[in-house]
């Protein structure tokens, strides 16, 4: 099966390094910028592709790489080509392969394909897709015939029902974006309330935040575990209330209470009552 990419950014880029290096036959890239489609096809020795048409004749599986908000815009396009025959995915962690639908009737040959990864940069990620997993969503009676040819990848492939795609998508984004949003809080903290050196407070949190990332990872969320929370500690968590800016303090409140409950798993036998009074 030879696979084409319509849309030539970070995801397209990336995944189609990817897929060549695993064995998969990688035709080339189609963009409506045919710089990035020729950048692209470069980084991968495939082909830079001028229409649509000239992609969709040459594969058998195309792969929209666009922003989930220019995919329906594409699929339009695709309908007005002898696509009948043609496996059509997306990469996008929400939308699911009903998206490739025509009078409510969906493509018999769509599915997403989605990588857990923050895909950064065009060319710079694709050497850490190996150590990635991916969620494949399609109509049962596909998912055979997709698993056998994905298996081409080392990587672990997990189905996924497309009604929990929002939720599972959800649970990615706060894996990953909203991680940035309590670093910046604690970077805030660090540098504009206890006026520590920028220069300084950067090569302090770094170990602190990887260190902890890193033992969560190896050791698992409950053994990882450390802090005020776990230990029960109820006059430093009084503390840190009492010092923090009132718009934060429904922050760390709420993050404490699910603190408390992984605590709770860790140490079945101590007693958080009084924590638990003070969140």
């Amino acid at each position: 099966m030879i696979v084409g990419f319509i849309g030539a950014g970070k995801v397209g880029c990336t995944l189609g390094k990817y897929f060549s290096s695993c064995g998969i036959e990688v035709a080339g890239f189609y963009s409506r910028s045919y710089e990035h489609a020729k950048q692209a096809s470069e980084f991968t020795q495939s082909h830079a592709f001028l229409t649509l048409a000239e992609i969709v004749a040459k594969c058998d599986c195309l792969l929209v790489t666009v922003s989930d908000s220019q995919i329906a815009e594409v699929w339009y396009d695709l309908c007005q080509l002898p696509i009948g025959n043609k496996w059509i995915g997306h990469c996008s962690g929400l939308l699911t392969s009903h998206i490739f639908s025509q009078n409510k009737v969906v493509h018999p040959f769509a599915f997403s394909l989605h990588p857990l990864y923050a895909i950064y940069d065009r060319f710079d990620c694709f050497s850490d897709m190996v150590n990635v997993s991916f969620t494949l969503e399609a109509n049962a009676d596909i998912i055979p015939a997709l698993t056998e040819f994905f298996a081409k990848l080392p990587n672990p492939i997990a189905i996924l029902p497309a009604i929990k795609k929002p939720l599972y998508h959800a649970a990615c984004v706060m894996l990953s974006n909203q991680v940035l949003a309590l670093v910046q809080i604690g970077v805030d903290l660090l540098n504009e309330q206890c006026g520590l050196d920028q220069e300084f407070s950067e090569q302090a949190w770094h170990p602190l935040f990887l260190g902890n990332a890193n033992n969560a990872c190896r050791a698992g969320i409950i053994d990882a575990l450390t802090g005020p929370v776990e230990r029960g500690d109820v006059e430093t968590i009084k503390q840190h209330i009492m010092a923090m800016p009132d718009e934060l303090k429904p922050i760390y409140q709420q993050l404490s209470t699910i603190l408390l409950n992984i605590s709770r798993k860790k140490h079945p036998n101590r007693d958080y009552k009084q924590l638990e009074l003070e969140l």
